[in-house]
């Protein structure tokens, strides 16, 4: 049987680690929590239609997911898969662009609406991607290091996207509404197509071992094997609440430019301060996470977290934002990497494909009415009770954490 040498490893660790900086410097000029949102905004959305944009991410990062892991085992690479399908996740983004140009003046509403489903798009082509690109990087990475490539990727990406989230700003300020947005998303594009570029040169070896196809109704019956697996049920737990917890997420931004009384492209500051904090702390947490276990970094999300919800409430001063947001980016690498470290650590030499897909697919359907849920109650009451109720749900997911999850990194 052919493997990687160590040769090939390197060059996988440096080519993906390029792709990944280059698509999140990407996800920063079409960010979903910043970007995005200050976008419909101004197109006119409501705050259950801000909450439909953050419910429509969680579901299309759960529900294709199945469908993901199903052509994934029956790809023996994985990476062909993935070549041919994340042209969706990439090519929207150019879309927005154009409807900014040339449909916003027509019909803000009509703009609102198609932009939502494009973007829909993407997420739900990221979503189906999930589980083969997350079985590919197992297989092309060192298991020595998964945490640490996580976190370079993210850190490389991070750093590299304050450079563009000052551009973001530049683009915003300097030009008028909506062709200031569409100079954004247009350039987050073409990161995606250089990140597209670095990811066709990764080296993988062929799986030896391809599962027949089978209706989709009858994979997923095999979910329940998944879910026989005590451990990994209650990390299943953990993602619902966590869905919750950060339900409010999407409404930081919107809440705070209100608040202060702030201009749309303090929003690209927002997120130049998230990237450097998450550039920063990525480069710590990555390696700490593979040797002491990546449910540390779980837990540390939750404290920083339920931090930044309250600092928001309290904020009076653009600074105290900006550490809010400093908050937001050590979150950020906290959970994500944490998360899909995490993730394969529970999956080695297991079906991994099927345990992927079963976590985004049962996770998604909370995901989605999360923050529909969230958008309600900041209708009704505003937005201190529900900022203060994800808090609370963030401290009981961390006492969840500690007792019922088992890191296996940790026990090995």
């Amino acid at each position: 049987m052919k493997r990687l040498t160590e040769k090939d490893y390197r060059w996988n660790f440096i080519v993906n680690s390029i792709d990944n900086a280059f698509f999140s410097v990407g996800m920063t000029f079409g960010s979903v929590f910043t970007i995005f949102p200050v976008f419909a905004k101004n197109l006119g959305a409501s705050n259950i239609e801000l909450g439909l944009i953050s419910a429509i991410t969680n579901l299309g990062w759960g529900i294709p997911a199945i469908w993901g892991a199903k052509y994934a085992e029956r790809s023996a690479k994985k990476l062909s898969l993935v070549l041919k399908v994340t042209m969706l996740e990439r090519v929207p983004y150019l879309l927005i662009a154009l409807i900014s140009l040339y449909l916003v003046s027509f019909s803000t509403k009509l703009a609102l609406y198609l932009s939502i489903v494009t973007m829909g798009v993407a997420i739900f082509a990221m979503g189906f991607l999930g589980p083969p690109w997350m079985s590919m990087i197992e297989k092309v990475i060192d298991p020595r290091r998964r945490g640490t490539y996580f976190a370079v990727g993210s850190g490389l990406g991070a750093l590299m996207g304050i450079g563009g989230s000052l551009i973001a700003r530049r683009l915003l300020a300097e030009h008028p509404f909506p062709r200031n947005f569409a100079y954004v998303f247009l350039t987050g594009f073409i990161f995606f197509m250089l990140s597209f570029l670095f990811l066709s040169l990764t080296r993988e070896v062929p799986d030896e071992r391809i599962y027949d196809s089978e209706p989709v109704f009858d994979y997923i019956k095999k979910m329940k094997f998944v879910f026989s697996d005590k451990n990994f049920r209650n990390f299943l737990i953990e993602r619902i609440i966590s869905s919750f917890m950060f339900s409010s997420g999407g409404f930081m931004t919107v809440y705070l430019l209100k608040k202060l009384s702030l201009p749309d492209d303090s929003a690209a500051v927002f997120t130049a301060v998230v990237l450097a904090s998450q550039g920063v702390s990525s480069f710590l947490f990555g390696p700490i996470g593979d040797k002491k276990g990546h449910k540390l970094n779980l837990m540390l999300s939750k404290v920083c977290y339920a931090l930044a919800i309250l600092l928001a409430l309290v904020s009076e001063r653009v600074e105290q934002a900006y550490v809010v947001y400093a908050l937001m980016g050590v979150v950020n690498t906290t959970n994500n990497v944490g998360s899909m470290a995490i993730t394969l650590d529970m999956t080695s030499n297991k079906r991994k494909e099927l345990y992927m897909g079963s976590l985004y697919f049962m996770t998604s359907p909370f995901s989605f009415v999360a923050p529909l849920i969230c958008g309600k109650l900041i209708d009704n009451f505003g937005y201190a009770v529900p900022f203060f109720l994800t808090g609370v749900i963030g401290m009981f997911n961390l006492l969840y954490l500690w007792k019922c999850v088992e890191d296996p990194r940790a026990r090995r």
